[in-house]
């Protein structure tokens, strides 16, 4: 409104002008019009530029501070890297001393010549070693909380930042349509996905994440898995029966605060030859004291507090940090992340993820989201695109937990499945009772022509082995050959430096 007044007055200012050049000056009409015009034009298009300058500045001026925001961040990852590569070195020393320390004991001080003062020395000397060791280890133990403290405060800043840049642009295109109307709605955006996702380059995720009431997945299939229930035994939390709910609530919250939702990776080898192909991702908890916490013990209350996004986040986000450390050449040549596919058709969660994924498109060859059957029985056409979106940025799917092998494979190959997983008691005994149309010895090539991959899962006797070899099978996963481990910076260390296959 303010800019057609200013237009306005200018043209009854161009127009004056014009009238006295022509009474005043003596001027004809046709010349005092082009004057009046030009003046009109000059004094328009200086107007409009400035005003234009004056809108744009707040925005370049957030832009300018979300890269200063993005380059702090990323000397914070750079310095907690420097931390990480330190401890290793120091867990490497300590190994060295005290190997050093039992060679002595074993070997004994008189068998190296050692008198009793040199060998007092010496035992005087592997104390002051070992002190200085767990006195550097607890300095690097607060520098890395340091620098989580700030990268936390740091991330805190850069959404503000990101907030009050998403309000102005909406400011300006209002202003631009008349229709300032609109700029309370961004007010209100959900920002939970988008903070989630921009916590990809964290060490810890999810710490300040907040939560919103996204529908989720319940991945009760993943809580059932006998391999989850086989980790049994290394549950200390509530060893007798399952804890109360509130005692489990409390401690997800905690470890979500705390940064504690780790990553367990399991190896998927080839046959016969037992080398590592790729890695199928897990969530595991851990309390302040170290315990682990499964999925089967967590989800539940999980799902029903609707925490579930912030857990598969940080699968996710811990996944794509660990493909970009290795090497082209790595040996892990992919890794399997589980995602419920109700987040899938969220429309909320689903755009952020999308978001996420376009930045790391690199990747597309080597992240594979992994669904269950029981998932996507029923989905409609227009939920499956959600397959779509995701295939033409380049990413494939696993089908899991195959419990019925009447399945429509060529539809999977066109909604860019790569992957379907079988476990081994279903694909050597039960193939029939699953409605497989072949046997388990056709079961490989008949996948391969539909340019699908098979895994057989849960393998966990070794008289199995030979079977599936005999079958062709060639990617094989189970307990046989590797438990899920956690993802720590000595497990990245050795896959970046191991040879590639």
């Amino acid at each position: 409104m303010l800019d057609v007044i200013v237009l306005i007055a200018m043209a009854v200012t161009a127009a004056a002008f014009a009238a006295g050049l022509m009474v005043h000056s003596g001027i004809a009409l046709i010349p005092s019009v082009i004057a009046g015009a030009s003046l009109y034009l000059v004094m328009a298009a200086s107007y409009l530029m400035i005003s234009r300058q004056t809108k744009a500045t707040p925005v370049t001026t957030r832009l300018q501070e979300l890269e200063e925001a993005l380059e702090i961040i990323d000397s914070d990852l750079q310095r907690i890297d420097r931390v990480e590569d330190d401890v290793a070195r120091l867990d490497l020393l300590t190994d060295r001393v005290e190997r050093l320390d039992q060679t002595v004991s074993t070997i004994g001080t008189r068998d190296l010549g050692v008198g009793g003062s040199r060998e007092a020395e010496l035992a005087a000397a592997f104390e002051q070693v070992h002190a200085r060791i767990e006195g550097l280890r607890t300095d690097l133990e607060g520098e890395a909380r340091n620098q989580r403290d700030k990268m936390a405060g740091d991330l805190r800043a850069l959404e503000g930042l990101i907030k009050q840049l998403s309000r102005e642009l909406t400011l300006t295109a209002a202003a631009a349509k008349g229709q300032t109307e609109l700029a309370p709605e961004m007010e209100t955006a959900p920002m939970v996905s988008s903070a989630g996702f921009l916590s990809g380059s964290r060490t810890e995720p999810v710490q300040e994440i907040e939560t919103e009431p996204f529908p989720v997945y319940a991945r009760g299939d993943e809580a059932e898995d006998p391999t989850l229930v086989a980790e049994e035994t290394a549950v200390r939390v509530a060893a007798e029966g399952s804890p109360p709910v509130g005692d489990v609530l409390a401690v997800l919250n905690d470890a979500i605060e705390g940064g504690r939702v780790d990553l367990y990776l399991q190896p998927t080898v080839t046959l016969p030859e037992r080398k590592l192909r790729y890695y199928e991702g897990f969530t595991r908890l851990r309390t302040p004291s170290d315990e682990v916490v499964l999925p089967r013990e967590y989800l539940p209350v999980a799902e029903r507090e609707r925490l579930m996004p912030i857990v598969d986040n940080v699968l996710l986000v811990k996944s794509v940090q660990l493909l970009r450390r290795l090497r082209s050449d790595s040996r892990v040549k992919g890794v399997f992340c589980n995602i419920s596919v109700h987040s899938l058709l969220d429309p909320d969660f689903f755009p952020e993820l999308v978001e996420f994924m376009e930045e790391n498109s690199g990747l597309s060859e080597s992240l594979v989201f992994e669904v269950s059957q029981p998932a996507i029985v029923g989905l409609t056409r227009g939920e499956l695109s959600c397959f779509d979106t995701l295939g033409a940025l380049g990413f494939g799917f696993s089908l899991d937990h195959v419990g019925d092998l009447d399945v429509d494979f060529a539809g999977l190959r066109d909604r860019s499945f790569r992957f379907v997983k079988i476990d081994a008691k279903s694909f050597l005994h039960d193939m029939k009772e699953k409605g497989a149309a072949l046997p388990a010895s056709d079961m490989k090539a008949y996948l391969e022509s539909f340019d699908l991959k098979l895994i057989v899962e849960k393998v966990e006797d070794e008289t199995d082995v030979g079977k599936l070899i005999d079958y062709g099978v060639e990617l094989a996963q189970g307990y046989l050959f590797g438990e899920p481990k956690a993802m720590t910076p000595q497990l990245v260390r050795e896959l970046e430096s191991a040879d590639a296959a």
